[in-house]
């Protein structure tokens, strides 16, 4: 996008820290929410403080609604594609002026090193495995 690849620095954390972060703050609301129930703080007029309530059942319905509405599309086209059903036609990609561009800009074809390869798993066409 800017004509040059990111630094390893942000190669490294796209990689590593950026998913391993996100996994390990999903783990701990999980164990919370297991551990301690999810629930809200109110106000007690009676005794003057907070007291902890559990949500109604039609906030967990809510929530697992909107939460499966969201990510539900995700495992389900890769089932539909696995099953040979498309859901959206194949189009030819557009035409870009990637070349031309390359030639405007200078921009020369990266060299991918040892360490990408062995680190960021990067082939030598610039593609990515896991």
């Amino acid at each position: 996008m800017t004509g040059r690849r990111p630094s390893y620095y942000w190669l490294f954390c796209w990689k590593y820290v950026a998913p391993a972060t996100m996994i390990t703050i999903l783990s701990a609301s999980f164990v919370k929410i297991a551990t301690e129930g999810s629930g809200y703080e109110a106000w007690d007029k009676e005794s003057a403080t907070t007291i902890r309530l559990e949500w109604p059942g039609w906030c967990h319905f809510l929530i697992a609604t909107l939460i499966l509405m969201a990510a539900i599309w995700i495992p389900l086209v890769a089932v539909l594609k696995v099953c040979g059903i498309h859901l959206l036609t194949e189009e030819e990609p557009s035409w870009f002026p990637a070349e031309e561009l390359r030639d405007f800009y200078n921009v020369m074809p990266h060299k991918v090193t040892p360490l990408e390869k062995c680190l960021f798993c990067i082939h030598e066409d610039d593609q990515e495995d896991i």
